[in-house]
């Protein structure tokens, strides 16, 4: 799967601070492996969640009804899906810019009659979530991971396909990143984000584009539209626009 600091476009005076790297890697992460879970909770020790305490071996218990009520998961899903979120890899360069790994999520243990559960992260993770929860001047990292988990944390997980998280990804990226809201991707673009390998715009239309959309006007406050651009020669869709479209009046009605 490409990496949207791979396919947007960055002019000369577009700067990505170190922090917003960090925030989209990690986000990326996740993404990648199909963690939608894995994500949620990482973006909850990230920022989403206002206080989150450590115990002396870097863990963090939260009550189970409260993580299923905050992720819009129930038990089911979270019983079915725990395993997988804590197996996410992410590799990481540091400030003198040598390159590392870690599993963010390190292990999970089911406390007082599955009341709570207590996730335990990697001392790395712990000092990475801490970095983005910071709240200063000038960190364009807390900014960003804040704006991003606003949309990622409303998605009801057993609602949507499983292509809406990598696209509202995209999506943010189009509309922090890029003056003009607009970004044309190839077919074969389009086919290598998603990790997909549709040889025909019918398809990624009915199976990517189509449902996506819908997710994103139902729950998003970005949603988008998607124009087929056809090749001049061979007269065969070629690329496909996205457009930002503004959704935020879904939480004011």
């Amino acid at each position: 799967m490409a990496s949207p600091l791979d396919i947007i476009d960055k002019p000369k005076k577009l700067y990505l601070p170190k922090e917003i790297n960090l925030a989209i890697s990690l986000i990326q992460a996740f993404v990648t492996n199909n963690n939608p879970l894995g994500l949620k909770i990482a973006i909850l020790l990230a920022g989403a969640r206002h206080q989150v305490e450590y115990d002396r071996d870097n863990g963090v218990t939260f009550d189970v009804n409260e993580l299923c009520e905050v992720c819009k998961i129930d038990r089911r899903y979270l019983s079915n899906n725990i395993v997988n979120a804590t197996k996410t890899f992410f590799k990481y360069v540091n400030l003198d810019g040598c390159a590392g790994g870690t599993h963010p999520l390190h292990s999970y243990e089911y406390i007082n009659n599955n009341k709570y559960i207590r996730i335990e992260v990697s001392s790395k993770a712990k000092q990475l979530f801490t970095e983005l929860r910071r709240k200063k001047k000038g960190s364009e990292g807390y900014q960003y991971t804040k704006a991003i988990s606003r949309n990622l944390m409303i998605y009801d997980l057993k609602d949507i396909s499983k292509h809406t998280i990598k696209m509202q990804l995209l999506l943010e990226m189009i509309s922090n990143f890029t003056n003009a809201k607009r970004k044309v991707m190839s077919l074969e673009e389009l086919n290598g984000y998603f990790g997909t390998n549709y040889s025909r715009y019918g398809e990624l239309e009915r199976k990517i584009l189509r449902p996506v959309k819908n997710d994103t006007l139902k729950y998003s406050s970005i949603s988008f539209l998607y124009t087929p651009k056809t090749a001049t020669k061979s007269k065969k869709i070629s690329d496909v626009i996205i457009d930002i479209v503004d959704n935020s009046n879904l939480f004011t009605q």
